[in-house]
């Protein structure tokens, strides 16, 4: 014989199934699959042949995902669940990029287990095992810890120098309320920096209504220079309540930490608009920096800032009337 045969070609009516499994797979309907119910459809024939030319792979023992997904952070997380028989609950910032795709993926798969569960797990899969919470949530057809346990967790595993930027940016994608994140972490007997988690969180308490507004106030407008700016200050412009995230008195300008989400809209920006319209017209000067300006350009932020004070003190005064400021207590 001049060669020899392998395996026997599969029959066109296998090749259909199995294309059709994958394309399923591929869809994310389901986005995993356990071997026996891949045998069940295909047969052991039609999954070893799949997986020897690239379309299936097993991510996990017996678990197997569509070859194409298999770097998918949610196919992942489907992945560790199917795994575990249901045992875990995704968690952390795994769980922030399932509730809300605009959080990054974390690089590994962050999850909790019952205490039982002993299984040995992969580099990829960043696992705790202690009493589930009673708290869950379904995120992309996935259950995970609640929102504002997410949150919380997603804090305590992070690095140091990253923790108030997981918080900062799921309070900004409105992953979580301020009240669920308070109440998470109090529940929590063990928070690493608590002391800055309460410090941070405790500005919503006494009135912030924007994690732009207070990581402009506690990470970037700090200093000297910027010792006589008040915050939340109620005022009246134009017959309207007005309530600016931060002033300088002596300087008339409205300060406004602009989160993303509420400014954009074609309404948002006419409403803007012609609050900075109404403020110019007592004399203010509107002055807006967006939350991914605080958070990547800081320094710029400042600078712009502190120039813009300058700048205002050291013009000629110019009459106007009263600063119509009513509650500077907050």
């Amino acid at each position: 014989m001049s060669g020899t045969v392998d395996f026997m070609p599969r029959s066109l009516e296998l090749d259909r199934k199995v294309a059709r499994v994958v394309a399923a797979l591929q869809e994310g309907k389901p986005r995993t699959m356990a071997r026996k119910a891949l045998i069940k459809r295909i047969g052991r024939r039609g999954l070893e042949g799949a997986v020897r030319e690239g379309t299936l792979v097993a991510l996990l023992p017996a678990v197997y995902v569509a070859t194409a997904l298999e770097n998918d952070h949610s196919v992942r997380c489907a992945a560790v669940r199917r795994w575990s028989g249901w045992r875990v609950l995704i968690s952390g910032e795994s769980a922030l990029h399932l509730f809300n795709a605009a959080y990054p993926a974390p690089a590994r798969i962050r999850c909790v287990a019952v205490r039982t569960w002993n299984a040995r797990t992969p580099s990829w899969v960043h696992l705790s095992r202690s009493v589930l919470p009673e708290d869950k949530e379904e995120a992309r057809d996935d259950w995970c810890v609640g929102r504002g346990e997410a949150v919380v967790d997603a804090w305590a595993c992070a690095p140091r120098k990253r923790r108030k930027d997981v918080l900062y940016r799921a309070l900004w994608l409105e992953i979580a309320t301020p009240d669920k994140v308070i109440e998470a972490g109090a529940r929590r007997s063990r928070l690493p920096d608590r002391s800055i988690f309460n410090g941070i969180m405790g500005e919503f308490v006494a009135g912030a209504t924007s994690p732009t507004e207070v990581m402009a106030k506690r990470e970037v407008f700090t200093g000297p220079e910027f010792a006589d700016l008040e915050w939340q200050v109620l005022m009246v412009v134009q017959g309207r309540d007005r309530t600016p995230d931060a002033i300088h008195r002596a300087a008339r300008i409205d300060l406004e930490c602009d989160g993303d989400a509420d400014h954009t809209s074609p309404e948002d920006v006419a409403r803007d608009r012609e609050r900075n319209t109404e403020f110019a017209s007592i004399g203010w000067l509107p002055v807006r920096f967006s939350f991914k300006e605080l958070r990547d350009r800081p320094e710029w932020c400042r600078r712009m800032l502190a120039e813009t004070i300058a700048a205002r003190l050291a013009a000629p005064a110019i009459p106007s009337p009263d600063t119509p400021v009513l509650d500077a207590s907050r």
